[in-house]
């Protein structure tokens, strides 16, 4: 007789994207309330999410995602330091979106454009992302600010795709990051209304 095995049952700790986004959200919220400059803070961050999924679909790894983060997120940074010590080149809403525009070209340049399908989305997001963040820069704060809780919102659905489809990002980036932006998307418009 021959045993079937019983599919393995989900466990708490399968879901730490969720936990470790809960502790980001948290974190980003606590900014909100810290800070009175929410467009600033979070308008190039748009562009920075979609930068991640260019990162890791020019080199056609999906785990590169994490790598990515760390990476687009110290490349911000110091465009917001710099820009903080009014460095005049260092604007982090035109920076990030160069940034993000090169890592477009770098897919282009491995050729990753034969995935027609894919390689369009990621055009599309490009575009749409860097747009939402250009227009957060050139907003009034509060205006701003409703933004980017737009293009946090538009990119949780982003996220929820690619984590239903498996494609470009590791599934536990996309869990990550949905659970970030969709909370995160909403205080920044609460914020900006209030």
């Amino acid at each position: 007789m021959t045993e079937v095995a019983a599919p393995r049952q989900a466990r708490l700790a399968d879901r730490w994207p969720t936990g470790l986004a809960i502790v980001t959200v948290a974190f980003a919220i606590g900014l909100m309330v810290m800070v009175d400059d929410e467009a600033e803070l979070f308008g190039p961050s748009v562009a920075v999410m979609a930068g991640i999924y260019l990162f890791a679909y020019a080199l056609g790894r999906p785990w590169t995602a994490w790598l990515a983060f760390a990476v687009m997120s110290t490349v911000m940074s110091v465009l917001q330091a710099l820009h903080r010590m009014d460095v005049s080149w260092a604007d982090p809403f035109v920076g990030i979106v160069v940034v993000v525009v090169l890592l477009w070209l770098a897919a282009v340049a491995r050729r990753r454009f034969r995935d027609v399908d894919t390689f369009s989305l990621q055009t599309a997001g490009m575009v749409v992302f860097g747009v939402i963040t250009l227009v957060c820069a050139a907003a009034a704060p509060r205006l701003g600010a409703a933004v980017a809780g737009v293009g946090f919102l538009a990119h949780g659905l982003w996220d929820a795709y690619h984590f239903r489809v498996g494609k470009v990002v590791h599934r536990t980036w996309s869990e990550y990051c949905a659970v970030i932006d969709i909370p995160t998307g909403i205080a920044l418009i609460v914020v900006a209304v209030a």
